[in-house]
């Protein structure tokens, strides 16, 4: 199985599909989330039962740099 850990979430489905898994996801977030966050990334990677299913555990980041400095100059 290839390491998809870290990869945007469509591209390690189509990855592990390619490779005969089937894939289930499951998203984990905080309470407060991510504001802007649109970037989906794959932070866990888990087999389910002794067949070909895998479950990605995916969250969403923002990936966005700004380069506007803070009003107190930091």
């Amino acid at each position: 199985m290839t390491n998809v850990l870290v990869m945007e979430l469509s591209a390690a489905d189509q990855t592990l599909a390619a490779e005969g898994y089937t894939v289930t996801v499951e998203e984990i977030r905080s309470k407060k989330g991510v504001e802007g966050g649109s970037d989906k990334r794959v932070i866990r990677v888990r087999r389910a039962g002794t067949d070909n299913t895998v479950c990605l555990a995916y969250s969403v980041f923002n990936t966005a740099v700004s380069l506007e400095r803070e009003p107190n100059g930091e």
